[in-house]
């Protein structure tokens, strides 16, 4: 039951997920989150600092003075485990140590894009609104997701957790460039308290979230480094040098070699099979730029599928794309699919496939958003 619907044909208009918050589920998911943290997200520890401060808030939450958002950095897609278990299990042992009674359960409710059930299965399709998940479409102007979030978070008896990066980008330093709904949604809320004649305040709490290894784990990131090396048709021997420093730097040449092979065989591969669909950009020796032109390069496959002029940073182009795929493939427009000829529905699943292709494209470009070309120099 946890398998994907396929992209690859046609599908009904994707439904809303109402909110069906269940405290019996959200009991079992407690239980078992240790269990999950461990064996499944390999997490096994966790600290938290200057908690005092969430505890605070929680406690004016709870009495009615207060109304926050929790404002979540989002390296990585294990975050909203962390985020469960900063909330279910140290919020209120803190509280606990500084004589503070809390309410419990201690929760949140959460806003994840409806485009994580797509790939992630029936169980979250089934669990996120179980537990407090409020869905929203990235890509467009989502009137009901975002009065949903509006009316729980001025109403409802948890506040809300969101990630103002939007999305993940694999880095614990590094921050992507923050949206601003996360603000405006704080705005709107303290418009409906004063509309209502209500006294509490809004407040964003950030919270930072950053993942380390217990030990080095260069074993396997050598074991890693090769295999990529080879899937790439460079065959390299294992390092050699017994010196740290200097197996750092055979590190970083050959993970750098390797990121100049991937540069040029993708960028050619697209000039020769798309060059009708985007401007070949001029060859430079920077490796930023490089990837910005790869990026700008990928981009524009997708964008002249769906006949969309390029606008904004890469990143709400990629929203914007996903938006695009997902109304090609959850048509809008027919309201039975079993209703259609077999001829009709031939041609609503080749668009559909088409879309999924497309999507490929996309997907590429929205890793490359993350990667900065001086990351790792800077952080080995």
């Amino acid at each position: 039951i946890a398998m994907p619907i396929s992209l690859n044909r046609v599908q009904p208009t994707m439904a809303y997920l109402h909110l069906n918050l269940q405290k019996g589920v959200m009991s079992v998911v407690r239980f078992l989150l240790p269990y999950w943290l461990r064996y499944r997200a390999g997490i096994a520890k966790i600290e938290t600092r200057h908690i005092d401060r969430l505890v605070q808030l929680t406690q004016q939450f709870q009495a009615g003075k207060v109304k926050y958002i929790l404002a979540f950095r989002h390296p990585a897609i294990d975050d909203q485990f962390a985020m469960l278990h900063l909330l279910s299990r140290d919020v209120p042992r803190a509280a606990a140590q500084m004589g503070i009674k809390l309410k419990q359960p201690v929760h949140s409710y959460f806003v994840y894009d409806r485009g994580i059930p797509l790939w992630a299965g029936k169980i979250a399709t089934w669990l996120y609104p179980r537990v407090g998940g409020l869905p929203i479409y990235r890509g467009k102007l989502d009137r009901q997701g975002l009065a949903t979030i509006r009316q729980h978070l001025l109403e409802a008896e948890y506040p809300v957790a969101i990630s103002p990066e939007g999305g993940t980008n694999g880095h614990n330093e590094l921050v992507s460039t923050i949206e601003p709904g996360t603000a405006q949604i704080g705005f709107w809320c303290a418009e409906d308290l004063e509309k209502a004649g209500r006294s509490e305040s809004v407040v964003i709490l950030p919270v930072g979230i950053q993942y380390q290894y217990l030990g080095a784990p260069w074993a396997k990131i050598d074991r890693m480094l090769m295999q990529l090396e080879k899937d790439c048709g460079l065959s390299k021997p294992a390092i050699q040098s017994s010196q740290l420093s200097l197996q750092s730097q055979e590190r970083y040449q050959r993970l750098f070699a390797l990121g100049e092979y991937l540069i040029e065989s993708v960028s050619n591969h697209y000039k020769k099979f798309y060059s009708h669909t985007a401007v070949i950009p001029p060859e430079t020796e920077s490796l930023h730029a490089r990837l910005q032109a790869l990026l700008e390069q990928i981009l524009h496959v997708s964008e002249s599928h769906f006949d969309i002029n390029p606008k904004g940073s890469p990143v709400d182009r990629c929203r914007r794309l996903e938006q695009s795929i997902f109304d090609q493939i959850f048509r809008t427009d027919i309201k039975d699919i079993n209703s259609l000829s077999v001829l009709e529905q031939g041609l609503a699943n080749q668009l559909a496939k088409e879309a999924h292709t497309s999507e490929w494209h996309m997907r590429i470009a929205e890793s490359l958003t993350a990667v900065t070309g001086t990351y790792v120099k800077e952080n080995p």
